[in-house]
């Protein structure tokens, strides 16, 4: 599991003064992004990485703080050519405020086609 900081910006918030839910969508890819360059998995010659599909389950309205929300990411799915992560956003007193999951495609940068994932990138993210 990776645990990422992520800090609110005042424009993240809608009319009634809290996180709008869009903006949720940056958190995860800001969480994503920083999992994505602990295992050397950002986008190169060889291979890129895409969204497939993202699901979000909003538990409590987020406020504003300057303190960050922390988000851990997990693993929790591998096959050949993609792999799913979980997701838990904790606001700045540790209690939970959305639940999520996002599953990835590794495909040819060129193409656009899947292509399996390189066996250093499904080792690194298995641990």
């Amino acid at each position: 599991m990776v645990v990422v900081p992520v800090y609110r910006r005042f424009s993240d918030l809608d009319p009634l003064g809290h996180v709008n839910n869009v903006v949720y969508h940056d958190y995860l890819q800001e969480a994503r992004v920083v999992q994505m360059s602990d295992i050397g998995a950002i986008v190169n010659t060889d291979f890129a990485q895409i969204v497939v599909k993202q699901e979000i389950r909003h538990i409590k309205p987020l406020s504003y703080s300057r303190e960050p929300i922390m988000i851990e990411v997990s693993l929790t799915s591998l096959t050949r050519a993609t792999y799913s992560l979980a997701y838990r956003i904790l606001d700045e007193n540790g209690e939970l405020v959305a639940e999520a999951t996002s599953q990835l495609a590794v495909i040819d940068p060129t193409s656009g086609r899947p292509i399996r994932i390189p066996e250093v990138i499904a080792e690194r993210l298995k641990n």
